[in-house]
């Protein structure tokens, strides 16, 4: 048994752990809004504390991804990855390592040509944009000054990942700090897709203002994004595994710029800039 969780890319998951792990697990699965199943086909992410056990048949195509606190053992031709959380974690910790260990999930939908992206994601008559930005520079305002017949989704991490039909789909991700800061807890439905239709890059501003992106510039500042939610990940990574992880983060970013427009969005205190993204997105 475990808790599963299916994307729009095709990947079905079930997050599973032993029994020291249960109240780990119950709440990782409430913040994400999961419910519990049982394995059937699906690629399994599983928890374990600190065995440092290795998969079977171990090798070179394993790929060790360690922080102070966890320990990611994954493979992308195998259908099982584990995070091995080292010691039992403080609440700051746990939240952490909860937002670490979804990086096996990142990685999988990456190699069918997904991204995830340090944004905002919000949805208006069956349409998602992204409202990406670094921290702490107008990502959740955007999302909060959206009038009421906007549905913000999430305001920090999304997934973007590539249906089989050639669409890209954006997966709200939680809002991790919200309780490493120990802010108003929130769950989110990582569940629920919706079709990307543009991607818009915050800069705040005197006046409301959408600056098209032409594509190659668009591929540099998607790739700008996914490397922002691998901070911690490209620190551990040494100099050749970090020109491979950023070739294969450039060539979706590139692929996903030539299907998805980008925009600069200039957003000033008061002006009303859903007004242009609406503009846009009708066109």
């Amino acid at each position: 048994m475990g808790y599963c969780l299916s994307l729009a890319d095709g990947n079905h998951w079930l997050l599973s752990g032993n029994g020291k792990n249960a109240e780990f697990m119950s709440e990782l699965a409430e913040i994400m809004r999961l419910k519990e199943c049982e394995r059937n086909g699906s690629l399994e992410l599983l928890y374990l504390n600190g065995k440092k056990e290795k998969p079977d048949n171990y090798d070179s195509q394993w790929k060790v991804y360690e922080s102070p606190s966890i320990r990611i053992i994954y493979n992308e031709s195998s259908d099982k990855s584990i995070c091995e959380i080292k010691s039992e974690p403080d609440e700051t910790i746990k939240y952490i390592n909860m937002w670490y260990s979804l990086l096996p999930i990142y990685m999988r939908s990456m190699s069918l040509g997904g991204l995830p992206f340090h944004a905002g994601l919000a949805e208006l008559n069956g349409k998602a944009v992204l409202f990406a930005a670094p921290g702490n520079t107008g990502k959740s305002t955007c999302c909060r000054r959206l009038p009421d017949y906007w549905k913000p989704l999430c305001d920090d991490e999304a997934l973007v990942v590539l249906a089989k039909t050639g669409e890209y789909m954006a997966h709200p991700l939680p809002t991790w700090s919200d309780y490493i800061m120990k802010r108003s807890p929130n769950t989110w439905d990582t569940q629920y897709s919706v079709p990307l239709s543009a991607i818009f890059f915050i800069e705040q501003a005197e006046t409301d203002e959408i600056i098209p992106i032409d594509g190659r510039r668009s591929a540099v500042r998607i790739t700008g994004s996914t490397d922002e939610v691998f901070m911690k990940l490209l620190r551990t990574l040494d100099t050749e595994e970090k020109i491979e992880f950023r070739k294969n983060t450039f060539n979706n970013a590139f692929d996903m710029a030539q299907k998805i427009p980008s925009f600069q969005l200039r957003v000033s205190l008061n002006g009303h800039f859903w007004e242009k993204i609406e503009e846009v997105i009708a066109s």
